[in-house]
């Protein structure tokens, strides 16, 4: 048991020193500050409010705790939203690039031009592109460097294919660019079909969460002796074992109704 212990004991001071793990690299959360001041701020006045109408420390104390969380889950929601609007727009990009190419510009100047018609995000892959080119590092190390920055499959699949038709270059990369924008929507098209077919299960997930709280409340609001007994030590275990229990089961029913994230290449 010792040397299990003192194993477990270095194997955590490597992955702190290091971050790696055995089957991967270690990825720590971004917390972001705006975040954690939103969760407390969400913690205090669930707890105060859910307190002055049920008039028990313990449930109120869980209804707060689930309050906290709501701040995490918005910016989450933003950051998806975000990532799959700049996803979409691959295909959109894409066809800038072959109207570009057919009207005689070079790959390099075309997915610049691209990325200026697009604006947002892409207005700095172009920057990162034009810088690249003009200080002599080339058009492939910007895609390099754009693919390790964005880290996503889809922009993995087209930069990619864009560094193989600069090295191969010829009157076939308009043609490479058609297919690449025709399998780049496909697949595109598809994830949100299935995203959306998933949709029920989430709300199911969230509702599933709510209801019980909901419910306790209800009982603890219309019947002063339910108050009372959450306020004994076996109230309070019954409440922290429901807390741990719906979030537990709303975190399995996410994860459940999520899509797999695909692959990613030369990663």
């Amino acid at each position: 048991m010792r040397g299990i212990t003192a194993l477990a004991a270095a194997a955590a001071v490597w992955v702190l020193v290091v971050g790696d793990l055995p089957f991967g690299k270690l990825r720590l959360p971004t917390i972001r500050i705006r975040v954690v001041v939103a969760a407390v701020g969400a913690l205090a006045l669930g707890t105060v409010v859910a307190f002055g109408l049920l008039g028990t420390a313990m449930p109120a104390i869980a209804i707060g705790i689930l309050c906290s969380a709501v701040p995490a889950r918005i910016e989450q929601a933003r950051i998806e939203r975000r990532t799959r609007e700049r996803t979409d727009r691959w295909p959109d990009f894409i066809t800038h690039m072959r109207s570009s190419v057919g009207a005689g510009a070079t790959l390099p100047d075309a997915f610049i031009d691209a990325a200026e018609r697009i604006g947002d995000d892409y207005v700095r892959y172009g920057g990162v592109a034009r810088h690249e080119i003009t200080y002599g590092r080339g058009f492939d190390v910007a895609l390099v460097q754009l693919r390790c920055e964005i880290e996503d499959p889809i922009a993995d699949r087209v930069l990619a294919t864009l560094a193989i038709a600069q090295r191969t270059g010829g009157h076939r990369v308009g043609d490479v660019l058609t297919a690449l924008g025709v399998s780049v929507g496909d697949e595109i098209r598809l994830r949100k079909a299935h995203d959306a077919a998933l949709t029920e299960q989430r709300w199911t997930a969230t509702v599933a969460l709510i209801a019980p709280w909901a419910l306790l409340s209800l009982s603890i609001a219309t019947n002063p002796q339910a108050a009372s007994a959450f306020d004994t030590a076996e109230g309070m275990v019954v409440v922290g074992a429901g807390l741990a229990a719906t979030g537990l089961g709303w975190i399995l029913a996410r994860r459940a109704s999520t899509l797999s994230a695909a692959p990613r290449l030369f990663t």
